[in-house]
């Protein structure tokens, strides 16, 4: 019987048959392989350009960082910047007369303390300076006042990042066409002199148009990164720090009238200047802080930190006293319209400072209505609100008259209260005290121990802070 072929069976193939598909299955594995190579290639070439972007961006945050914390901390002249290293040895340049030698090099890192911050490309990061904040004593008055003036554009001058810049710290990353980077003396188009290559800014930073960042005063621009541009940009306005320098400030300041009081004759704090001269009229209560000459009797050698008056901070702090903290108890006081100074209601305040927060425009005036954002803190009366405007803050100093609520929103307002000597700061000590026979006592007490005086972020200090904000008179 002639047998049928099954009907899913297929002919036998051929050697070359077999070969040809063999071949292909081959050539379809290499392609497989080549593409998974390709894909695996770019994804590690993207991967490497992420973490080299990365570890720029994190030299430019601690350059920063460093930068901030040298102007919140500088003991001479608060606010304040170094010089940009102009020959490439870490260090800041020393002054020419009473002015940097130059206001962008090399970031002085040995002077920062930083270490010897690179971009990802190895280089050493530049800097530029707005020259209102170099830190040199007889230049001119720094304060909230000041006002950077570097300009910085995003991508065109048709987007500004900022025209008040105090300063800007650049990532050059590697060298671009034309950029010579060797030791070989040339012209530098930036500073106009025959210098070493590698400190001639046009050889690291780049230009996009019209705008250079190798100009000595700007504008600069932070564009996209291109085969004409690869430039990192970190940028420093005085939000970044002044808030801080401010506070470092009143807190001084307090601490010094805590102090005059404490050594005058009269147990007394000074008359307030009216005049905005820095000298006390008697009979005035409140204005500015008598910098410069201040009675009923003169400041103590040290006690008022020399900054203060050189610096004009005297201009843009408001001053003011209760009745009863004035000499011979305010009896010859024309100002004073109460026993004391109140805080949102309460009374009982012999001292209260406003600071003013820094300038986003011009402010020369005499008068507080170009400083004082909140009406009811600039309206000639001894009643004081917590600023709910701007960058205002209040800093008040209880006396004998206030009550338990008074006392428990110093300890609130002032809190840390830990100073850099690890005491507690006079203001907190004396509210402290004054919250003994309170019934938020024991919130006190925590307020001026350790933790609290130094961090503010365990359950026992968080406690603390609610009790004493609902502390009653």
């Amino acid at each position: 019987m002639r047998r049928v072929p099954h009907r899913n069976s297929r002919p036998p193939q051929s050697k070359h048959a077999r070969e040809r598909g063999q071949a292909l299955l081959i050539l379809i594995a290499m392609i497989s392989v080549a593409a998974m190579l390709l894909v695996y290639g770019s994804t590690t070439e993207t991967g490497r350009a992420v973490k080299a972007d990365a570890r720029t961006r994190v030299a430019l945050e601690f350059a920063k960082q460093a930068l901030l914390g040298r102007a919140i901390g500088d003991a001479n002249r608060p606010g304040s910047l170094p010089c940009p290293d102009g020959d490439g040895d870490g260090r800041a340049d020393l002054f020419a007369g009473s002015s940097c030698p130059t206001y962008i090099g090399r970031l002085p890192w040995r002077t920062l303390g930083t270490g010897d911050l690179r971009d990802e490309g190895g280089e050493r990061l530049w800097y530029a300076l707005s020259p209102g904040f170099r830190d040199h004593p007889q230049a001119p008055a720094l304060n909230t006042d000041t006002r950077g003036t570097l300009t910085v554009y995003s991508v065109s001058e048709a987007t500004t990042v900022t025209k008040e810049a105090v300063a800007v710290v650049f990532a050059a990353g590697s060298a671009l066409g034309g950029q010579a980077r060797d030791d070989d003396p040339a012209q530098c188009t930036t500073t106009g002199k025959h210098v070493a290559r590698n400190l001639c800014p046009a050889n690291y930073l780049d230009s996009v148009e019209k705008l250079g960042n190798a100009a000595a005063a700007g504008p600069y621009i932070a564009a996209p990164p291109g085969p004409l541009f690869n430039d990192r940009l970190a940028v420093i306005v005085t939000a970044d720090f002044m808030p801080l320098v401010e506070r470092r400030v009143a807190l001084e300041v307090r601490n010094a009238l805590l102090s005059y009081k404490a050594a005058s004759a009269c147990a007394c704090y000074p008359w307030a200047d009216s005049e905005a001269n820095g000298v006390s009229r008697p009979g005035t209560s409140r204005g500015r802080l008598p910098a410069v000459n201040a009675l009923p009797q003169g400041w103590q050698a040290g006690v008022l930190p020399a900054y203060f008056a050189a610096n004009d901070w005297y201009r843009v702090i408001h001053y003011a006293v209760g009745r009863g903290g004035l000499e011979d108890g305010g009896k010859s006081c024309t100002t004073c319209a109460d026993a004391s100074l109140s805080v949102d209601g309460a009374g009982g305040y012999e001292l209260v400072l406003l600071t003013t927060g820094y300038a986003s425009s011009a402010r020369k005036g005499a008068g507080w209505a170009d400083y004082i954002d909140d009406a009811a803190n600039r309206d000639d009366d001894d009643r004081y609100v917590t600023p709910l405007a701007g960058g205002d803050r209040i800093y008040a100093v209880t006396g004998t008259l206030a009550g338990c609520a008074a006392n428990a929103r110093v300890l609130v307002d002032n809190a840390p209260c830990g100073s850099p000597d690890q005491a507690v700061r006079p203001a907190c000590r004396a509210a402290g005290v004054a919250l003994e026979s309170c019934a938020c006592a024991a919130a006190a007490g925590a307020m001026t121990k350790a933790p609290c005086t130094s961090t503010l972020n365990s359950p026992q200090c968080e406690l603390a802070i609610t009790q004493l904000q609902r502390c009653t008179p």
